[in-house]
């Protein structure tokens, strides 16, 4: 479903900040990225969205879904594809929301942008969501501003904009680091349940090795820009071969001697 091929970033730099990044994703399968903070990760799934920030410029490489490819379209076309076919969960979806406008206002506005359907049935369809993401009362939701959601509801929020038009793709990036260890655990669950409902695949940009271990069907390991290691479960962390990604196991946390990645 989604194919990318040798696939480099550059910002202007000496290196690129990624490079030669190949990567395909099955329907329903669900992939992660772990790796420190500037491995690279983030600026894979900015590139595939067509959002690299000023400065960054892909290089290299082919981005196809669903055999189109991606990294020519016009904006127009782009703005199709978000939203519909391809969706994203950042790492604090608060922080995308609009702060002065209800939630009930932002999922209209982002329903009727995509679908010719008054404001009343936009609202009915994003009260369903949010059910569907089990958050209680949805109509209060609806009628909440940002501020007035606690962390774990903003990113239920986000999850339930990204899933509206059941995306083929979902990309996220550090969904649950934002959050306790508590509210981490239903989210995991419920991205979980996302790929059951809805077949959805995902690639997950992720630095813990827990979340990547309890969630994904393979783990690709990346360092200074580059794929170093890779596998599928439930064999990867005990096969590792590359260096890097078992001193990245040697510094997980344990208790009494076991390690729950």
């Amino acid at each position: 479903m989604l194919e990318i091929q040798h696939l480099t970033v550059s910002y202007g730099g000496e290196r690129p900040a990624l490079e030669d990044f190949s990567l395909c994703l099955q329907r329903g399968e669900i992939v992660a990225l772990v790796g420190e903070s500037g491995s690279g990760k983030t600026t894979a799934v900015r590139a595939i969205l067509g959002l690299l920030p000023p400065g960054g410029a892909v290089t290299g490489g082919s981005v196809r879904l669903d055999g189109e490819e991606l990294l020519q379209l016009p904006p127009e076309e782009w703005q199709r594809l978000r939203g519909e076919r391809l969706a994203v969960i950042f790492q604090d979806a608060g922080a995308m929301l609009n702060p002065i406008r209800t939630i009930g206002g932002q999922f209209v506005e982002f329903i009727r942008a995509h679908r010719q359907v008054s404001k009343g049935e936009a609202r009915k369809q994003g009260a369903e969501m949010l059910a569907r993401m089990g958050l209680p009362d949805p109509e209060d939701i609806l009628r909440s501003y940002p501020f007035q959601l606690s962390g774990g509801q903003r990113q239920r929020v986000g999850i339930a904009l990204a899933m509206t038009f059941q995306p083929r793709l979902l990309l996220a990036d550090e969904p649950t680091s934002a959050l306790d260890v508590t509210t981490q655990a239903q989210i995991i669950r419920q991205m979980a349940a996302l790929r059951e409902e809805f077949g959805t695949a995902i690639l997950l940009v992720t630095h813990h090795l827990g979340v990547a271990s309890y969630l994904a069907d393979r783990i690709l390991v990346m360092r200074a820009g580059q794929v170093v290691d890779q596998g599928e479960k439930p064999d990867f962390f005990d096969a590792a071969a590359s260096p890097y990604t078992r001193e990245l196991l040697a510094a997980a946390p344990d208790m009494e001697g076991e390690r729950y990645v």
